[in-house]
């Protein structure tokens, strides 16, 4: 064997001693996301409910839908990692309500009602709770749909897509003409 060949082999040895462990680990840190998919906080039936409420707050148009970038799993890993559990229980406790009024209302699950129903049910169901006292707690639906928008405008295509981003420096202009159709600019304080 060639002194070149053993120091090349003796090198991935002393190598794989040093650097095994951190390969052991990041092999493991690998295998530990792959198991993060079967540790949803929502099952099937409430993620496919939420779902259904996001594109329903924010449908497809010539702009991707609330699903389209994510915000139905977004939503799910802020409970599972971020909201304590009360509040996880608070969220869940929502869409049971949410759907059980869907059901006296209209007579069908959520999910079983055309977009257009779904869209009036969710009207209604808005025009109910400003048609009430503003002192009271803000109900689960506009929680809901706050938490979606704020989602879909953190995501790029929700900027990208929506949005007209126009770094500008310099001073502050704080009238602007807005004509219909154009699209809200948002600069470097977003």
């Amino acid at each position: 064997m060639k002194r070149r060949a053993v120091l090349s082999r003796s090198g991935w040895i002393l190598g794989s001693a040093v650097f095994g462990t951190g390969l052991i680990s990041a092999i493991e840190g690998c295998q530990s996301k792959v198991k993060r998919e079967e540790e949803w906080t929502l099952d099937n039936d409430q993620l496919e409910l939420v779902k259904a409420l996001a594109d329903t707050i924010i449908p497809k148009t010539d702009t991707p839908s609330a699903s389209d970038v994510g915000v139905p799993r977004y939503i799910d890993l802020l409970l599972h990692d971020v909201f304590e559990p009360d509040a996880v229980r608070e969220f869940e406790e929502g869409l049971a309500t949410l759907s059980a009024a869907c059901q006296a209302q209209a007579g069908k699950p959520f999910l079983l009602l055309s977009q257009q129903q779904q869209h009036d049910f969710l009207l209604s169901i808005e025009k109910d709770i400003y048609a009430v006292d503003a002192e009271r707690e803000m109900p689960f639906y506009l929680t809901f749909k706050k938490l979606c928008v704020a989602i879909y405008f953190t995501t790029e295509q929700g900027i990208k897509q929506n949005l007209v981003y126009n770094p500008i420096p310099g001073g502050y202009q704080g009238d602007v003409p807005l004509e219909s159709g154009d699209r809200i600019e948002v600069g470097n304080e977003m």
